[in-house]
Formats: structure tokens, sequence, C-alpha cells
């Protein structure tokens, strides 16, 4: 179903749903202010290397991005470099 991750995305879609909880936690908001499990559905399929990248996700404005774009980012390059052995 469009709801859950597609295979081989599980793993990045949980660590994304991980770092979401954790600036949740640190900015005291519910979480979905952040970004919705939707968008970081859409993070998990596409794997946007870059800021352009990351704005084109449903649910990224300018401030989100400003706001988060970093850090999601590197987790989507770690979790990239360790599916690929280097990290």
């Amino acid at each position: 179903p469009a709801s859950s991750p597609r295979a081989g995305h599980e793993e990045l879609f949980q660590a994304l749903r991980a770092l979401r909880k954790r600036l949740a936690e640190e900015e005291g908001v519910p979480p979905f202010i952040i970004f919705g499990d939707a968008t970081l559905l859409e993070m998990a399929s596409l794997c946007p290397g870059d800021e352009a990248a990351l704005l084109q996700v449903s649910g990224v404005g300018r401030h989100k991005l400003a706001r988060y774009g970093r850090q999601f980012l590197a987790e989507i390059g770690s979790y990239q470099a360790r599916r690929q052995g280097t990290g």
C-alpha cells in the first residue's frame, strides 16, 4: 500500500522517523509538526541528495528546508553510504 515504505526503504524511513522524533523532543513539539509520515515516506523513496531535490518532496517548503533540511539530508546520505558499504 501507499502508506508503507517499499522494500528497501523501510530502514531509511525508520531512521528518518527517529531523527524527526529527536528533533521534536528537542523543540517540544509533536513529530508531525516537523514532517508528516507521508513526507518521510517520500524522502525514503526518492532519497534526495541535495536541497533542490529535497524541496521537490511534498511537505518540504523553504522554511522547513532551512530549519531541518541539513539534518534530513545528512541522514539520507549516511543511509546511502551504509547501503553501499562505505559507512
